[in-house]
């Protein structure tokens, strides 16, 4: 028995009403929608990075990042700065500019201010995040851009291009 037009209609009415459904509810994908803020991570990850607790600092990093640097390099740039300045600075989110996320990728743009003896001074960075594991992870060296701006590199490389002194 032929289809009429008017079935024909519906029956494409229908099945374009289940894609659009589908798609709406992610179809079983990446529903990045449904994570957490990435500033809290960058937050968090300061934090630690203050309180001296490298370990968390460095399991929050993304795992390309700790391929490139291991528990005991992050230690020792720290230590290194401690000995060139006599103490290593405090970093503090001045304050928080824009976000964005991007899939499994996530920005957050802000100033930092590196607290030492001499003062606070201002820097601003992007950092870059990555969703791994079921959490945002730093996929930069955050580290390496607030002590960058300082003269104080703790990769041995230059300065990361997302970090400048605040103006």
């Amino acid at each position: 028995m032929p289809i009429s037009r008017t079935s024909s209609f519906l029956l494409l009415l229908a099945a374009a009403t289940v894609l659009v459904a589908v798609a709406a509810c992610g179809g079983g994908g990446d529903d990045s929608s449904q994570r957490p803020d990435p500033e809290q991570t960058v937050r968090s990850l300061l934090d630690a990075l203050n309180k001296n607790d490298v370990q968390t600092f460095y399991n929050g990093l993304s795992s390309d990042r700790r391929q490139a640097f291991s528990l005991a390099d992050i230690q020792r740039s720290l230590d290194g700065v401690r000995s060139l300045v006599g103490t290593v600075p405090k970093i503090e989110v001045t304050t928080i500019t824009a976000k964005r996320v991007n899939g499994d990728n996530a920005e957050v743009d802000g100033t930092l201010t590196l607290k030492l003896a001499a003062g606070g001074f201002p820097v601003t960075a992007t950092a870059l995040l990555k969703w791994e594991d079921g959490s945002w992870h730093l996929a930069d060296h955050f580290l390496d851009q607030a002590l960058g701006v300082l003269g104080l590199q703790s990769g041995g490389g230059a300065p990361s291009p997302t970090a400048s002194p605040a103006p």
